[in-house]
């Protein structure tokens, strides 16, 4: 048996069932089938379809559970850097420090060692861009530099690579290397531009990054 083009995204498998279900279910003897293929024909595009939309949901909401454990893990480490700061402030021993189980350097007081993102993007995935960063200083290292909150990416779909970052628009503020970014099927083969900056603990930001373009694999 010829094996079905596996090329297809699943809305377009999807709309092409529900094609074939129209023309073969009206005249099934035409394609030498019968009518209960075509009823089996629509269950299984049915279910497909269902699982397709269940998918794309759990997708969504994988994506919002990460940028609300982001927030949350700033939040939290904000309040930690404060502590330490302000227990160091008052005298705090070192000995007292090191029970907090937080290096005494947390505190914020040291300068950061960040320079500036250095990306990829890896595009082997369908409508998908995974994007590595890390410092310049340290490209094989996946931990924030000192001082560093996150990584802020700002994006740019379809057109030249960006001037500057007012042709951008904020995408995310990324805790942890690799970030997915991921695209409806309309966006197959648009070019997509990325700029990349540390966000740093004094809410101040670093310089950005080189721009990464990639074109999303259709």
């Amino acid at each position: 048996m010829n094996k079905f083009p596996d090329d297809l995204t699943d809305t377009e498998l999807v709309e092409a069932a529900a094609l074939m279900h129209t023309n073969l279910s009206g005249a099934p003897a035409s394609y030498h089938a019968t009518a209960a293929q075509a009823t089996d024909l629509l269950a299984k595009s049915n279910a497909f379809a269902g699982e397709v939309t269940a998918h794309v949901a759990a997708q969504a909401d994988a994506r919002s559970q990460t940028q609300k454990k982001n927030q949350s893990r700033l939040e939290l480490e904000d309040l930690m850097t404060l502590l330490v700061k302000q227990a160091k402030l008052y005298g705090a021993s070192e000995s007292d420090l090191g029970k907090l189980g937080v290096p005494t350097g947390a505190a914020g007081d040291a300068p950061s060692s960040a320079t500036r993102p250095a990306g990829k993007v890896d595009t082997s995935r369908r409508l998908e861009h995974l994007i590595h960063f890390s410092d310049e200083a340290t490209p094989d290292s996946k931990r924030r530099p000192r001082g560093v909150l996150g990584c802020e990416i700002h994006r740019k779909i379809g057109g030249a690579p960006p001037v500057d970052e007012s042709e951008c628009q904020f995408l995310t503020l990324d805790t942890e290397t690799p970030y997915l970014a991921d695209y409806a099927g309309e966006k197959a083969g648009a070019m997509a531009h990325y700029m990349l900056r540390w966000r740093l603990r004094d809410g101040s930001n670093g310089a950005w990054s080189e721009t990464l373009s990639a074109t999303v694999t259709g």
